[in-house]
C-alpha cells in the first residue's frame, strides 16, 4: 500500500493533518503564478512592420514538432510580408538550439541575420514595441502575456488595437484539472479582443469551436508530412519485420502511456504467436517496461531524424494514442510509412478514415488494445508487406505546401500595418 493511502486509512487525524500540511509546503505554485507576468514596453519610432513571435524556449530538448511548425508559419509570415522578425524568449533559460533555427530560416527563405532574439531577464527588461509591431503567441501564458503589451501599443500610437495571432496546436485548457491554471488557458480562448487563430488542423478547430470560443478570424491548416521525413518515403519499401513500435511518452499524460502498457500486457498473455515480435518505444527516453512472459518493452528515446525514420519504414504494427482532439503526427507518420497502426477516437476526431493502415479504438481497456494488437499482427502473419498497400485518403498530407492560408494571412498582417483592413475579410 502507498504511503499516502496508508497514511489516508490507517493514520490517525493528527498525522493526516501533519502530513498534508508537510505536503503543501513542498508543493510548487500553481502553474500561472510562475509563467504570467508583465512586459515593459519602450516606444519606438520605428514604423517598419515587424513580426514577433513568443516562445517559451528554443532549447534543443525543447524542440519538438510544434515548435517548428511554429517557427515554419513565423519565418513565411515575415518572408511574405518583407516585415522585420523578432522572436522573444519567455524563459531565463538563453539556450537557443541555433543549428534548427538556420536549417529552418534556410528553408523559408529567410536571411537569419534578419531574425532578432530577444530574451526575457529577471530585471523585466524592455522590448521596443512599435506602431506596425505584430505579435504571434505560441501558447496559453505568452498569449496572456501579450494582451497589455498590445493594450499599451494602442495606447501609445492611438487608432484601432492591433490583432494578436495565436498559434493554436492543442486545446490547451484540458492540459490541466479543473482548478484556477485551466481557468487561465481557458481565459486564453476566451479572450475578447481582436485575436487572430491559427488552428493546427480541422479536427482542433472543430473542438475549440464545439467548447464555445471564436476568434475574429480562424485559419485552419492540416497536418502534413515533414520534409525531413519525406525522402525516406519515397525511397519506396522495404521488408517489415515483426515489431511493435509505440510512441513511448510516460511523461505526457494525454499520450496515455499505462493504457498502452496495460494492453500490451493482456496481448502479450492472449495472443499465442507474440513471441516472435519486439515491442518498441521511440519518443522519451524509459527503462524498460515488463510486458510478461520474461519479455519487455525497449526504449529508443527520441531518435535522430535518419533513424527513426529508417525505423518506421521496417515496423510492422504501431500504437500511438492521444486523449485529445488533436490528431497528433506520430499515428499518420507511422500508417504513411506501412505500418498497421492503432490510435484512439476523440470528440471531433477519427482518425480511421485518414488511412487504410489507422485503426481507431472507442475505448483503450486493455482487452480493445490486446485485441487491436492481435488483429494487426494477424494482418502482418498473413501478408507480411501489405502495410505499404494501404491508401491514403488526406492528399493534403503529402502536398509540398502546406500552408494555404498563408498567403491571405500575410496580406492582412500588411493591411494592418498600413491602416487599409482588407474589405474582403468582412472587416471594416
Amino acid at each position: 500500500m502507498a504511503i499516502r493511502e496508508w497514511i489516508k486509512r490507517v493514520a490517525p487525524r493528527s498525522a493526516r493533518q501533519v502530513f498534508i500540511e508537510v505536503r503543501r509546503r513542498f508543493e510548487a505554485p500553481p502553474l500561472e503564478q510562475i509563467v504570467l507576468h508583465s512586459y515593459a514596453v519602450r516606444q519606438t519610432q520605428d514604423e517598419r512592420l515587424r513580426v514577433s513571435l513568443v516562445l517559451p524556449s528554443l532549447a534543443s530538448d525543447k524542440v519538438f514538432g510544434g515548435v517548428a511548425t511554429g517557427i515554419e508559419i513565423f519565418l513565411q509570415s515575415g518572408r511574405r510580408t518583407d516585415g522585420d522578425l523578432r522572436i522573444l524568449l519567455d524563459d531565463f533559460d538563453r539556450t537557443v538550439d541555433r543549428t534548427f533555427l538556420e536549417k529552418a530560416a534556410r528553408k523559408a527563405g529567410v536571411d537569419l541575420a534578419r531574425i532578432e532574439i530577444h530574451f526575457r531577464s529577471a530585471a523585466i527588461e524592455p522590448i521596443d514595441v512599435g506602431v506596425n509591431d505584430i505579435f504571434m503567441a505560441f501558447n496559453w501564458w505568452t498569449a496572456l502575456n501579450l494582451l497589455p503589451v498590445i493594450g499599451r501599443q494602442q495606447e501609445l500610437f492611438g487608432g484601432e488595437r492591433k490583432p494578436l495571432l495565436y498559434l493554436i496546436q492543442e486545446y490547451e485548457p484540458q492540459f490541466y484539472p479543473f482548478s484556477s491554471t485551466h481557468l487561465f488557458a481557458r481565459a486564453a480562448f476566451d479572450n475578447a479582443q481582436r485575436t487572430w487563430g491559427i488552428f493546427n488542423s480541422s479536427q482542433l478547430h472543430d473542438y475549440f469551436r464545439a467548447q464555445g470560443h471564436a476568434f475574429e478570424r480562424e485559419h485552419v491548416f492540416g497536418p502534413r508530412l515533414s520534409d525531413s521525413l519525406r525522402p525516406f518515403l519515397a525511397a519506396g519499401p522495404v521488408s517489415k519485420e515483426k515489431r511493435i513500435l509505440v510512441y513511448g511518452r510516460p511523461n505526457i499524460p494525454r499520450n496515455c502511456f499505462p493504457a498502452i502498457v496495460r494492453g500490451l500486457r493482456e496481448w502479450a498473455k492472449t495472443y499465442p504467436q507474440g513471441s516472435d515480435w519486439t515491442v518498441t518505444s521511440a519518443g522519451v527516453p524509459h527503462k524498460p517496461v515488463s510486458i510478461g512472459r520474461g519479455r519487455a518493452m525497449t526504449s529508443l528515446g527520441k531518435l535522430p531524424l535518419e533513424d527513426y525514420a529508417n525505423l518506421l519504414r521496417t515496423t510492422a504494427v504501431g500504437v500511438s494514442l492521444m486523449s485529445s482532439p488533436h490528431p497528433s503526427y506520430p499515428p499518420l507518420e507511422m500508417a504513411h510509412f506501412g505500418v498497421r497502426t492503432i490510435t484512439n477516437r476523440y470528440f471531433c476526431k477519427e482518425l480511421s478514415s485518414a488511412h487504410d493502415n489507422i485503426m481507431s479504438l472507442d475505448d483503450i481497456a486493455p482487452q480493445t488494445i490486446a485485441d487491436a494488437l492481435a488483429k494487426a499482427c494477424s494482418r502482418v502473419e498473413e501478408s507480411p508487406n501489405a502495410g505499404w498497400t494501404g491508401r491514403s485518403h488526406m492528399p493534403e498530407y503529402l502536398a509540398e505546401y502546406p500552408y494555404p492560408f498563408l498567403d491571405h494571412l500575410a496580406a492582412d498582417i500588411a493591411a494592418e500595418a498600413s491602416g487599409k483592413r482588407r474589405a474582403e475579410t468582412g472587416l471594416l
